[in-house]
Parts: structure tokens; C-alpha cells; sequence
């Protein structure tokens, strides 16, 4: 799969709640990176991934704010998340709280999705925190 997508355009600073999960620290990328085009599959098992992660429902993609590619097996993505339709007024608390910043995601083959840390507060925006820098870069978001 060849990106096709372009670098989302939209960037939003706002208040997140501070790192979940350690960023990671592996300085040597495993096989190329890739920029990948999300399907609309990927982005649903992502937002079911925070959802179970963070006991919120009702949530959606944030327009522009998908990131995902590859470096050799490994998948990473990085999400802003929005309410949707039917959210209830606790499912906007945890937006307002945490999902409105960067959201990780890795996706290995013997584990599925996971939810690996979120930005920290004040926003940085830095996808390189949780994701490989080659891919942080290709993304725009280093």
C-alpha cells in the first residue's frame, strides 16, 4: 500500500492529560517506514482500541488527524479523537480530558492493536514520542 494520503493539514493545541505509557526508546527502525492511506477498517479497530482502553463510546476520528504507516511488520498509528453521534456528556468529559490530544497506537501481528501513550500537556504534537521518527517524519509531525 503506497500513501496516497496527504499529511493532515489541521492541528489542534489543546490541554491533554499527561503520558499513559512510557515513549518508546528504540533508536533503530526495524525495515523502512512507510505513510500508509487508513481504510476506514484500521480506523475503526484504532477507535475500538481507545475506546476499550479508556471506557469512552461515541467517538470518531478527528477529520485531518489520522496518521498510519509501517515500518516492516509493526503498524503505528497516531489520533485525535472527537465526539460522535450519541455521546453522552461522559464520553465529552474523557474527550476534553484526554482525547482531543494525540492518541498512539501500535499493531503487531501476534498482539493486534494497542494503545501504547498519549501526548503530553501542554500538546506537542511530537508523534516521534511513540512512533519511529523515520515515520514521525514522513507524517509531519517530528
Amino acid at each position: 500500500m503506497a500513501s496516497t494520503s496527504p499529511t493532515p493539514t489541521t492541528r489542534t493545541k489543546t490541554a491533554t492529560a499527561r503520558p499513559t505509557a512510557a515513549p518508546s526508546t528504540t533508536a533503530a527502525v526495524p525495515a523502512a517506514c512507510k505513510n500508509l492511506a487508513a481504510t476506514a477498517d484500521v480506523k475503526s479497530a484504532v477507535t475500538r482500541t481507545w475506546e476499550r482502553a479508556k471506557r469512552v463510546s461515541h467517538i470518531q476520528p478527528k477529520p485531518g488527524n489520522f496518521y498510519y504507516g509501517s515500518c516492516g511488520t509493526t503498524r503505528h498509528a497516531a489520533v485525535r479523537f472527537e465526539g460522535g453521534a450519541g455521546a453522552t456528556g461522559d464520553d465529552l468529559v474523557q474527550l476534553q480530558d484526554e482525547g482531543s490530544g494525540l492518541q498512539f497506537f501500535r499493531f503487531t501481528p501476534g498482539t493486534g492493536w494497542r494503545f501504547v501513550g498519549s501526548d503530553t500537556y501542554p500538546a506537542t504534537g511530537d508523534c516521534s514520542r511513540f512512533a519511529p521518527v523515520a515515520l514521525a517524519r514522513q507524517w509531519g509531525c517530528s
